[in-house]
């Protein structure tokens, strides 16, 4: 009797591990695109404006400011915050232009990491600039597509920075 009891314990598990579909592991995204709304401020003391795209969880996305004295334009995206921290080889593009440089994955102090990338205001690559263009940022083999109007909050902000002098 004992035997027999073991015997169906045993079929009843065989039967219900055979009948359960495997659990397919999907492969990390390689993309991702961003909605929510832009922000803009502008600090009327040292001329300076900020940006920054929050997501539907009031996140920030991305967050687009000048570095003082130089002028440079600072680009912090969260939206690889998966990714390991250290340098790495990135692509910043805007409509046709691109620009490779090497940015810095760094937390944020709130316990999220961000792609940083600190780009000059004045850099020939801004000339395609236009309301309507495509941003996106790729680094470790992942590519942030932005929100529509960034490149108009670029724009924005890079009047601000070109005042500081760069």
């Amino acid at each position: 009797m004992r035997q027999f009891l073991l015997a169906a314990v045993a079929a009843i598990g065989l039967a219900a591990c055979a009948s359960s579909p495997k659990e397919v592991v999907a492969p990390p995204p390689t993309s991702a695109s961003s909605a929510g709304v832009w922000a803009y401020a502008y600090d009327a003391g040292p001329g300076i404006a900020t940006a920054v795209l929050t997501g539907a969880d009031n996140q920030p996305l991305v967050r687009l400011a000048c570095q003082s004295p130089n002028g440079n334009l600072v680009i912090t995206d969260w939206v690889f915050s998966r990714v390991r921290q250290g340098d790495a080889p990135a692509t910043f593009s805007v409509g046709a232009q691109s620009k490779q440089i090497t940015a810095r994955i760094a937390g944020d102090g709130a316990g999220r990491q961000a792609l940083v990338i600190t780009l000059p205001s004045r850099d020939p690559m801004w000339n395609a600039l236009s309301p309507s263009a495509p941003v996106t940022t790729t680094a470790l083999g992942f590519t942030h597509n932005w929100a529509p109007e960034s490149a108009s909050r670029i724009n924005d902000v890079l009047n601000s920075c070109r005042s500081l002098g760069s």
